[in-house]
């Protein structure tokens, strides 16, 4: 797809949802009730509606950046977990890790830390359970040595 068409296809995408917006603030109330279907007469692909969500939140959150290729992940980003962390953990597990991250609890390098022990415990998949015991360990003790690593590189699993 060229550029020009992927503009145009934007283009069409947020006028759509502009229409939408102005009936519903001219006092519309069931604007919205048929948006999904308006997108998917459109043919809009989810990819399409993210990319209106990064426009809307870079006109609203001047400090939000869309990653694109060559650029730092913005503080929005998230991380992509690679073939070999998804068969280590459960998504219920990796999605307790991301929503730690959220809040604060956990930074973006405890996280990696945290998959790291996952690898390490020789648990598979791992369970939202234990994540959150390997995160506690990791955001109160923030060290390899304490965080439950010994010298030959296996971690002690409570089961």
């Amino acid at each position: 797809m060229t550029e020009d068409v992927i503009n145009q296809k934007m283009a069409r995408l947020m006028r759509l949802l502009a229409e939408r917006l102005d009936g519903y603030a001219a006092g519309d109330d069931l604007a919205f009730e048929t948006l999904g279907e308006a997108i998917e007469e459109e043919d809009f692909a989810p990819d399409d509606l993210q990319a209106a969500v990064w426009m809307l939140r870079r006109i609203v959150e001047p400090g939000f950046a869309a990653a694109s290729p060559g650029t730092p992940a913005g503080k929005h980003a998230q991380r992509v977990l690679s073939a070999e962390e998804r068969a280590t953990l459960t998504p219920a597990a990796w999605g307790c890790l991301l929503e730690l991250q959220r809040r604060g609890s956990l930074t973006a390098g405890q996280v990696e830390r945290v998959l790291d022990l996952c690898a390490e415990s020789g648990v598979r998949p791992v369970d939202p359970e234990l994540a959150r015991e390997l995160a506690t360990r990791v955001a109160l003790l923030d060290d390899r040595a304490s965080a439950g690593e010994i010298a030959n590189g296996d971690i002690d699993v409570i089961h």
